[in-house]
Formats: structure tokens, sequence, C-alpha cells
């Protein structure tokens, strides 16, 4: 960019600031003078204006900025949405417009400050909204390089379900990251025919669910981004600007929960990961619909027809893990299900128990053990009276009635060298205090379930009957 007005502090043009829509916004302001490096400020502002915001935009900027000059009502052509954009900046880069001299509200400098309002700034008050601000400004008082940031904010974010969706990150490569990709998009579709009203305005996600969208945009920065820091953390602000319903909501994805998720794509684990989770998408207009882990598809089955769902269109349908990691809630439940007809690499059970539910290494290795013990004799009838024993386990008692007598017992009267759990074991590791008994007795059960996949002890018969065991005990259980 060349810098050619001295009233501009172009550091602090893209320097961040810890506030998410300004630094979309400087972070925009970076990529586009690399795409047009003979444009000083003002020049790359007729062109974001001219070029993105009025031709391919079609001047709907109505879900960021209401009243400014490119979306008033009152400004009926083009030409004077561009007179009137340009005259706005001219001003303030040159200093002409009304100021005053104080603290910028986002960079903290003392500086000459403009007053922003709806017009300018997502989720801020103005007119008759002035009570939003401190001793009823007319708007947030910000030095002239915010007010230039706020404007390329939008190129910087996506439409999703119809509010604006813009993701932060502690790790500045994951927000350049997001912004990038966006840019990169809204630059394509320069020149383009764009058709109809639907395709104008802000670029629109392909997806209608928050979770699948965070989660895939996860998918595809690991992917070009393989050596990301693992301790990222994400943010996703979704939010409406509309003055009849302006509202916020954030979704936040933990740096523990990232770790983890970034681990699960590990070679190693991938196919496992993907096919378990593939098979918790679910459609209320798609009932009865049933992964098929060869083909990768959803089927729905009938005595006439049969309907085939590729993953382009079930990737749409709302996925019962990704909402449950977006909630913290224990996917364990869902593994211990899928566990019962297909292998599962217990080492990605061993991880999440560790980084997100907290659960002591030793126990996870104890529960091994006593997995392996239970499947000892591959003999299929006592392995499913056992399961069945375990799997009937309502409250803590059972579960320690189970461990004495079908391990402890079993262990002395069979005259193992080794005591296979100690009374410190027991305390410290099976039932401590403030551990939820029933975490132990599923992983119990995932890990025996592993066991008999790895040694090829479950058959279809054992799998299916287990399974449907397991279902009628749930369904009397919640009548």
């Amino acid at each position: 960019m060349k810098e050619n007005f001295k009233t501009i502090d172009y550091e602090w043009l893209t320097k961040p600031t810890g506030d998410p829509f300004a630094d979309a916004g400087g972070f925009a302001i970076e990529y586009f003078s690399e795409q047009y490096p003979e444009k000083d400020i003002l020049e790359l502002i007729r062109c974001i204006t001219v070029d993105y915001y009025i031709k391919t935009w079609k001047g709907k900027l109505h879900s960021y900025f209401h009243g400014s000059k490119i979306t008033n009502p009152s400004i009926k052509t083009d030409e004077a949405r561009i007179d009137g954009t340009m005259k706005l900046f001219e001003d303030i880069i040159t200093e002409k417009a009304e100021a005053e001299f104080g603290f910028c509200r986002i960079t903290g400098r003392e500086t000459k400050l403009y007053s922003l309002g709806r017009e300018s700034l997502i989720l801020a008050g103005s007119g008759g909204f002035i009570n939003f601000h401190h001793g009823f400004d007319d708007g947030l008082k910000m030095s002239k390089e915010i007010v230039i940031r706020m404007f390329f904010m939008p190129l910087a974010t996506v439409l999703l379900q119809g509010k604006i969706a813009l993701l932060y990150s502690n790790n500045l490569d994951a927000i350049k990251y997001w912004v990038n990709e966006n840019c990169k998009k809204n630059k394509y579709r320069i020149g383009k025919l764009i058709r109809d009203e639907e395709e104008a305005g802000a670029l629109k996600s392909e997806f209608s669910y928050i979770p699948n969208a965070l989660f895939s945009f996860v998918d595809d920065m690991l992917l070009n981004l393989p050596g990301i820091n693992y301790n990222t953390s994400l943010t996703l602000y979704h939010c409406s600007n509309f003055i009849t319903k302006s509202e916020l909501q954030i979704y936040q994805l933990p740096a523990n929960v990232f770790l983890f998720y970034s681990t699960c794509l590990q070679p190693k684990f991938i196919e496992d990961w993907r096919n378990f989770i593939r098979s918790y998408y679910q459609d209320s207009k798609h009932k009865g619909a049933k992964y098929n882990i060869v083909t990768e598809n959803f089927e729905i089955i009938t005595s006439k027809d049969s309907l085939i769902i590729k993953n382009e269109e079930y990737k749409n349908w709302s996925n019962k893990i990704y909402n449950k990691l977006l909630a913290n809630e224990s996917i364990i439940p869902e593994i211990l299900r899928w566990s019962r007809k297909h292998p599962f690499k217990f080492e990605i059970v061993s991880i999440y128990q560790q980084n997100i539910i907290g659960m002591k290494k030793e126990t996870i290795e104890k529960i091994k053990e006593l997995a392996a013990f239970l499947v000892r004799d591959e003999n299929a009838d006592k392995i499913k009276k056992r399961i069945k024993a375990l799997d009937g386990a309502k409250n803590a008692s059972d579960l320690r009635r189970f461990i004495l007598k079908d391990v402890v017992v079993p262990n002395y009267a069979e005259n193992y060298e080794k005591t296979i759990v100690t009374v410190d074991e027991y305390v410290d590791y099976l039932f401590p205090d403030g551990a939820y008994w029933a975490e132990v007795r599923d992983l119990l059960l995932i890990a025996i379930y592993q066991e008999l996949h790895e040694r090829k002890l479950i058959s279809e018969e054992l799998s299916l009957e287990l399974t449907e065991n397991n279902e009628i005990e749930n369904e009397n259980n919640n009548k």
C-alpha cells in the first residue's frame, strides 16, 4: 500500500487490538493492500466500495450497517452512494471531518476521535439508541484507523443462518486464515455475473448448523496449516445487527477440545473417527436413514425403494457429536453405542477422557486391564453374560458388586500371581471421591468391546443380540 497520507498511522490500520471485529477489518486491509499494492488507502477504499460493495454485493450491507452511505434508503443511486462514501472517508483521512481529542475506545491511543454508531459498527447505538452509550453519547469514539478497519470488516465474515459469523482466536494464524479465505472468495466473485438477489451481498456459508460450520473450518485449517499450534482456542461470534432484533451469540471451542479434535484427524485415528462422526448425522426429513460404513453414504431402504444420501447433502444435517463437543457434553455414550458393533481405537477414548473429562491415566489403564481380564477365556456365552450384567448396573453399588463378583473373586480363585485390583487402586482409581460411577462402567464396556473386536471374538449375531438387549433396556428405563 502506498503511504500517501501523513495523517494515518499505518501500523494501527492492521495491528491486532483484541477486538474481534476491528482485527478482522485490519487483516482484511492487510490482505487487500497486498492484492492492490499500487493503491493508497483512499484508493483502496474506493476499490472496495465500487467493485465489491456496489457492483458485486449490490449494496446489500444492511446486515452490517444501518443508515450508512451505502445502505441509507434516501440515497437512490449507486453513484451517489459511492460519492457519499468517498467524501466521508476523505474528510476523515484528511481530518476535515468534525472530531474531538481523546482516547480511542479500541486502540487506547490518544488521538482525534470520530463518533461511530450503527452506520459503521456492529451492535452499536445511534439516533434513538444513544442510551446504549455512556453519557448518552451519539456513538462510540474511535480513531480514524478503526473507522477504516470497520469498513473492511464485512469482507472478513460470512452470513450463517442469515446472521453475521466472525471467527476469533488466541492464535493470530487462525484469525488470518479465516479472514484471508473469506477475502479470497470475495475477490474471486469480482467480475462474476450476479444473476439474482440471493447471490448478491456477503458470502453465505454452505452450512445450516453452526457446529458443522465451525468444525468444517477446523478441518480445512488443519489441512492447510498443518503446523498450527494445538494450544488454539476458537470463538465464533454470531450476531444480527438489524434494528428490530440485535443479538449476539458466542460459541467457544476451547483449546483442549481443539487439541483432541486435531489428534483424531491424525492418520492412525482418522478412519475410525470419521466413520464414528458421520454415523451421528441426523435429519428429521430423513428418518430411518442409516450410515453405510463401506459406501460412506446414508441409506433409506424399504421393500419398494431405496434412497442414497451422499456427503454433500448429509453434511448439512445436524451432527450430535459436533453439538456435544461444542456444548461441552460427554460423547462417551455415543462412543459406547458405536463400539458395540464397530471397531474404535481405545486410544481415542483414552485421549478424550484425559484431556476433556480430566480422568486419571491410571484409571484408564486399570479399566483396560479389567476389560482384558473379563474376556480372558474367550468364551462367547460367558462374555455375553458379563456384558449384560455390566450393562445392567444402575448405580455405584451394582458396579462395585460386579467388579467384586466378576473380577476380584475369579482373580483370587484362579490363583493369578498378580492382584488385579488392590485396595488403593479400588479407592483411588475406580471409585475416587467426586467421580461418576457411570463413566467407569461405560469405559469398561467400551474397552471390553474393543478387546472383542481386536480378538475377532464379536460375531454379527453376538453384536446384534447385545445391541438389541441394550436398546430394550434403555427404552424400559426411559418409560
